[in-house]
């Protein structure tokens, strides 16, 4: 009898770093590596573990960041676009976008996730089921979401937890505050910079500026398929590459990377105006607005907002309505409150961090 285990490593309870482990078909499967989103965040998921391949979803840091854990010889599967970020001379093996594939006889069918380029859900044909979200977005201006198949057991990104406003919310307070105000936002170059300059452009505003890291992520999003970006959003991006050739520290809106405000030159631009407002003589007005999660050690910002590029509760409970799920487990967040959860999410709601799948494909309620 195939028996299907799944665990859930790190990612429960808390804005923890991804890794979970699927044993099936006499297959060990780690889905995601994910390292320590700030300096000091405990990380010792990987240690003493041995797996057969390693699929990942997306390329952000608490997604990949222990890969460099694992022994070398493990072969990874990501999409041509997250294998850009792999450690150097890894061996890895592609994943598409939109397809199936088969790893031993497990077959792996992937979709867009809505949350960065190339960014992509995983559902294991086994026990009935597995749906992994990785991180997902259902209002991004770039990505698209594909609808995935019904699962047995859905993991499902919750980095929100029961925040559940519209990205319109975040629109209208930015804009306001920029009516004001010049302002600089660290943001995760392969992630929301692109976006907000976009969205700021199709405002009709050209007050803005990206960083290096985060042009080159433009470029990328230019050069690739434009089936990896939503209708219509490859041209106008093109549109953006006069203004974002060159960086302008001057411009009314700056984007840079990286989002703790720590590194990169967000950080150096937050030291300069740190010691620009030490000086009477040059008083600065600049704000500094985190646009999503700030890790304990960030510098302190003067606002900070949700520029949704995970879901709200809302989305969570449509996502269960499509998966329609035996068991559901939210990943990435305190898992306060309860009731409003179980409310939301059904009897389906788990909390178990382990689980036996059936050994043969069953129907889902």
């Amino acid at each position: 009898m195939n028996q299907t285990l799944v665990t859930v490593l790190s990612g429960y309870g808390a804005k923890a770093p991804a890794a979970i482990l699927v044993q099936a078909c006499g297959l060990r499967l780690l889905l995601d590596a994910g390292g320590p989103l700030y300096p000091g965040q405990v990380c010792d998921w990987y240690q003493g573990l041995d797996v057969d391949a390693i699929l990942v979803t997306h390329d952000h840091q608490d997604h990949i960041g222990s890969l460099s854990k694992l022994p070398d010889h493990i072969p990874i599967y990501a999409t041509a676009s997250t294998a850009r970020s792999l450690p150097a001379g890894r061996i890895w093996r592609e994943l598409p976008t939109r397809g199936t594939t088969y790893i031993g006889d497990i077959a792996v069918r992937t979709g867009l996730s809505g949350h960065a380029l190339g960014g992509v859900w995983l559902h294991l044909d086994v026990g009935g089921g597995l749906f992994y979200s990785g991180d997902f977005s259902c209002e991004s201006l770039l990505f698209p979401f594909d609808l995935p198949p019904p699962a047995y057991l859905a993991l499902l990104d919750a980095s929100y937890g029961l925040y559940d406003q519209s990205h319109h919310v975040a629109w209208s307070i930015l804009e306001s505050l920029l009516e004001s105000h010049p302002a600089l936002l660290p943001v995760p170059p392969s992630g929301r910079a692109v976006e907000i300059a976009f969205w700021r452009q199709q405002q009709g505003f050209e007050d803005w500026s990206m960083d290096a890291a985060c042009y080159e992520n433009l470029t990328r999003m230019i050069s690739q398929s434009s089936d990896l970006l939503l209708p219509g959003v490859q041209p106008a991006l093109r549109e953006l590459m006069p203004r974002a050739t060159a960086f302008d520290p001057q411009a009314h809106l700056l984007l840079a990377g990286e989002p703790d405000g720590c590194q990169g030159k967000a950080g150096e631009l937050i030291r300069d105006h740190q010691a620009w407002a030490s000086d009477p003589n040059n008083p600065s007005d600049r704000l500094l607005i985190h646009t999503g999660y700030v890790a304990p050690h960030a510098p302190r910002g003067t606002h900070t907002l949700c520029w949704n590029v995970h879901p709200r509760l809302t989305d969570l409970r449509w996502l269960v309505d499509i998966v329609q799920p035996r068991y559901c487990m939210p990943l990435f967040t305190q898992m306060h409150d309860l009731p409003t959860w179980r409310n939301v999410m059904g009897p389906a709601l788990s909390l178990e961090g382990h689980w036996e799948l059936p050994a043969t494909s069953v129907g889902v309620v």
